[in-house]
């Protein structure tokens, strides 16, 4: 005769280590990133397919619908790309520098309060001898 299964307990927790390059694929920064770089991998194949079309085509008012619909496409795709990352990256670096600057006011601001409170003072420099 077999036992039941014994009931899990809802009140346990487990921990699940993963390596932090997994983990940081968490972060939305990260993944338009990697949203991105698929689309200038995909504008790189056009470009490409663009290329061998119009290469494998001897006549050459042949070549030229593959190079305006794979070449301008793949520019296109490629320039969007490559503006989109450098928004990105921009704001990504105005976020870190708008929060240390708010940082640096709060630290400032807390040093104000306990100056003006008396929980810490200044320290008393000697007058320097010319």
């Amino acid at each position: 005769m077999t036992s039941p299964a014994p009931t899990p307990d809802p009140t346990r927790r487990v921990t699940i280590t993963v390596p932090a390059w997994f983990a940081a694929l968490r972060d939305p920064g990260i993944q338009v990133l990697f949203v991105l770089g698929l689309f200038a991998l995909a504008a790189f194949v056009a470009l490409a397919l663009g290329w061998r079309g119009a290469a494998r085509t001897p006549y050459v008012p042949l070549q030229l619908p593959w190079l305006v619909s794979a070449g301008f496409a793949g520019l296109g795709v490629l320039g969007f790309t490559l503006g989109a990352w450098s928004i990105h990256v921009g704001r990504r670096q105005d976020a870190a520098n708008r929060l240390a600057a708010e940082q640096l006011v709060r630290d400032a601001a807390e040093l104000a309060d306990d100056l003006r409170s008396g929980r810490r003072t200044l320290p008393h420099r000697t007058p320097r001898h010319r």
